[in-house]
């Protein structure tokens, strides 16, 4: 499965990000508690050389709470600040807001900080700013794409620019661009929703089991792929006339409840598949 997304206004907003480098005084790096390893963008990593990032992974309080765990040891062996924040429950964000106004003393400036938060699509960067800045600054929606350019927003203390969110130009691990689709980090026109509906029910049917059984009052667990994502179409009533099960239907369902932790709090990844790499 090929799943690509890389449109000229990414390219654009690349080119933007690399000119306000030299304008910041630290980057804010959004990614997903959802998908910790593959909604960070590498690529981008390696744009900011030298300069001071810490990563931030929001909407934890979607994923399961026990990987996130997993994930705060995971990093506490490395020197890299991390932090796992919510919007809608206001999970770390006093932490978070506490070390970007401790800034200024650390590095004794007498001007405020200037932060660039960046990030893939759809991880919440927009909200994210807003839950800081304590009002609607800046333009939030539950898709990816909405933001298209640069916005700095002044706090208590400090100022934040928004950015567009950028994947990586190429995606090579299937396994990455299932988990970005499934959080909404692509754009559902580019990827087929059949297969990669089919691929979540593969994924949870092997590490979450018990929730899926429970969400869609499957009877028994067959080991056969196919068929329990058949049997769900049949139990959710997605039936074309005629018999047939209805996969568009049934792909969406799956993708809005994977993605909403209406079938539970679900985890794409987890630190073992790093292999090794504390960036």
């Amino acid at each position: 499965m090929n799943i690509q997304w890389y449109p000229g206004h990414m390219a654009k907003a690349v080119r933007l990000m690399k000119q306000q480098l030299s304008n910041v005084d630290i980057v804010l790096v959004v990614g997903d508690a959802r998908a910790v390893k593959a909604s960070v963008n590498m690529d981008f990593i390696r744009v900011l050389g030298n300069k001071k990032y810490i990563k931030v992974f929001n909407k934890a309080c979607l994923a399961d709470e026990k990987i996130n765990e997993e994930w705060l040891e995971f990093y506490k062996k490395s020197s890299q600040k991390v932090f796992f924040t919510d919007c809608m429950s206001k999970y770390g964000i006093p932490q978070l807001t506490q070390y970007l106004s401790s800034l200024k003393d650390k590095l004794r400036f007498s001007r405020e900080i200037r932060v660039m938060v960046t990030g893939v699509p759809n991880v919440g960067k927009s909200m994210l700013i807003n839950t800081i800045a304590g009002r609607a600054a800046a333009v939030t929606e539950n898709r990816p794409g909405v933001t298209r350019a640069n916005k700095w927003i002044k706090c208590q203390g400090f100022y934040l620019l928004d950015t567009p969110g950028v994947l990586p130009a190429k995606i090579d691990s299937e396994k990455d661009a299932v988990a970005l689709a499934a959080i909404g980090s692509i754009k559902e026109t580019v990827f087929d929703a059949e297969q990669v509906s089919f691929e979540i029910i593969k994924f949870l049917m092997e590490n979450y089991h018990q929730n899926l059984v429970e969400r869609y009052s499957l009877d028994e667990m067959d080991h056969d792929y196919l068929s329990v994502y058949e049997n769900i179409g049949r139990k959710r009533g997605f039936i074309k006339k005629g018999g047939g099960i209805d996969y568009e239907r049934l792909s969406a369902a799956i993708l809005k409840e994977a993605g909403s932790s209406l079938i539970a709090r679900i985890s794409f990844d987890r630190p073992e598949d790093m292999t090794c790499n504390l960036k």
